[in-house]
This record gives structure tokens, sequence and C-alpha cells, in this order.
């Protein structure tokens, strides 16, 4: 990927180029060995010409340029990059309808076998839901698992945080470029995740987190795991994005619950955390313990937290 990196971002840069199109150039330029701005030229004169952009001399130069600036900068930041068509891209992300063309990645994400759990849930969990998350991270820690989650507030938080307490591997999945981690609050903790795990975006550095940009993020969340469980969420709220893209996708939706479904009160008297994941079990959703990861991940062996690998450089510098 180092000497294809600089094509990836340089497309990225072309003017009027968002995922889709950006999907199809990468696609197409995969196995082309394009190494200079002349070949980069003829690459989108005749491989592109389809796409309806009339790209000038002066915008496939300067993307060319602005690719090799980029290029430099990740490598700088010891930032990996995932692109469609390349070695080390996620195959299961191919199953969603609209996968990303590229992904920059910060840490080491270990080895791309190892069974993946989402854990995710709401913002404003209660005292139980915190407890559980971590439970469920610990057990995939224990379990050899990597934890997938989107470092929000909540669930998300415990979750991250209960792993790389244990030492073992987490990825986050941000809704911003590696460099403008949100909340403001978990800088700390990204930068702990970046010494045993990864941060991963879908958007160039620089980007700033939007709202629509929450809701592409879950959809990753969901196709980078093998099993989503939810801790606790609402009857609405963005955990809700994460269930349907997983459901989408074929992914294994469960959720933790603090009592039995038919032991539960009346809705109106559960705490507003807990309302939705009463609600998925109510609709069948299969309801688990940490004990039940095991088997829900394939039974992977118990290996504990992974080998301690080279520290990375500066998250933010």
């Amino acid at each position: 990927m180092p000497r294809d990196r600089r094509l990836v971002l340089a497309c990225a840069r072309l003017p009027g180029v968002g995922r889709r199109r950006l999907y199809t150039l990468l696609e197409r330029s995969a196995t082309l060995g394009i190494a200079t701005g002349d070949d980069f030229a003829t690459f989108l004169r005749v491989k592109a010409a389809d796409l309806r952009v009339a790209w000038t001399p002066g915008d496939i130069n300067l993307a060319w340029e602005a690719g090799g600036e980029m290029s430099d900068a990740c490598r700088r930041r010891d930032w990996r990059l995932w692109a469609v068509g390349r070695d080390g891209y996620p195959g299961d992300l191919l199953r969603l309808e609209d996968p990303p063309a590229a992904l920059f990645v910060h840490g080491d994400p270990g080895d791309m076998t190892t069974p993946r759990v989402a854990i995710v849930g709401t913002r404003e969990p209660t005292e139980w839901g915190v407890e559980t998350a971590r439970a469920f991270a610990a057990e995939a820690t224990r379990l050899g698992a990597v934890v997938v989650s989107g470092l929000a507030w909540g669930i998300d938080t415990a979750a991250h945080d209960e792993t790389v307490q244990r030492r073992g591997r987490t990825w986050a999945v941000l809704p911003s470029g590696l460099d403008l981690v949100v909340p403001e609050s978990n800088r700390g903790l990204a930068s702990r995740i970046v010494e045993r795990g990864s941060l991963i975006s879908e958007y160039l550095p620089g980007t700033k987190a939007r709202p629509t940009f929450f809701v592409e993020r879950d959809r990753l969340q969901a196709a980078l795991a093998r099993v989503v469980v939810v801790v606790e969420t609402g009857p609405s709220g963005g955990t809700w994005h994460t269930i349907r893209a997983a459901r989408a996708v074929g992914v294994t939706v469960c959720v933790a619950l603090p009592v039995a479904p038919g032991a539960a009160p009346d809705a109106s008297l559960l705490p507003i955390a807990q309302q939705g994941t009463f609600a998925l079990a109510a609709e069948g959703a299969r309801v688990v313990t940490p004990a039940d990861l095991a088997s829900l991940l394939g039974d992977p062996a118990p290996s504990g937290p992974p080998d301690e690998g080279p520290r990375q450089g500066s998250l933010f510098g």
C-alpha cells in the first residue's frame, strides 16, 4: 500500500469525487501500477471517461500533488490506508450496499481473521449498563477477540476502556478524520487505544464530524463485526442505525438485559436506556450474557490479550 497510497489519496482529492466514484476509481486502478502524474492523467482519461466528470489538467495535477502531500503526512503519523482492491481491505465491508472506498487506520489492527464483536449502546447508560458493557469487553478480551465500538460517551467508552485496561485489542470507528477525535473528552482514551488497537475512519484528515457521519460510522461498526451486542438503548437513537445496518448484512444482533424479558416491568416503568433493548428482545433478538460470547464468536480459543507490539507514532502530531 505505501507505493499505491499516493494514487488512492489523489483519487480522493479529485473534484466531484464522492464515495461511489472513489470506489469505482480505486477498483479500476488496483492492478495498474500507477506511479507518476502522467500515469494518473492517462488512467483518468482512459479508464474513467464514463464517470462524466470533466477534470482539467490543472485539477489532475493538483490532486496528484495533494495526494503526495497527504501520503507523506500519513507516513509521518504511522497511519495505514485500507483501500478497496488492495491487500488489507476488510472483505466484510463488501457486504454493505455502500462500502467505503478507503479507510484511514491508526494503530495495529492485528490479525484480520480474529473474531470481532461490536459492543454498542446509549450515550446515557445506567450503572448496570456500564458494568455490563465492561463485562462483555472483559470476556471478549479473554477470548482474544477484537472489541469494536464508536468511541462515543457511555457504552462505547466503557467497552473501549475495559478492553484497553485489560490490554486487549479494540477498534474505534470514528465519524471524523483521525486527527479530530470526538468527543474531545475521549482524546486520551483514543491515544491509549492506538497503543494496542486501532482508530478507523473513512474520512480525510481534517474532516469534522457531522450528524450524517455518525450514521455512516454505525454501518461500519456493524459490518466489521461477527456479532453486535446491544447493552442498552432507548426506543430511538444512534444505536438503531447500527442495528439496522447489522440486520441488512446478516450480522447477528443480540441484547443484554438486567432481568429475563418476562420479568420486566411495564415498558413505561423501564429506564429510557433499557426501553429499546427490551423492545428488541420482544421482537425476538437473542438475549445474551458475557458467557455466551464464545459460542457467538465461533468458540475462539481463549488466548488473552495480544502480545505487546511496537508503540505507534503520535496520534495528533
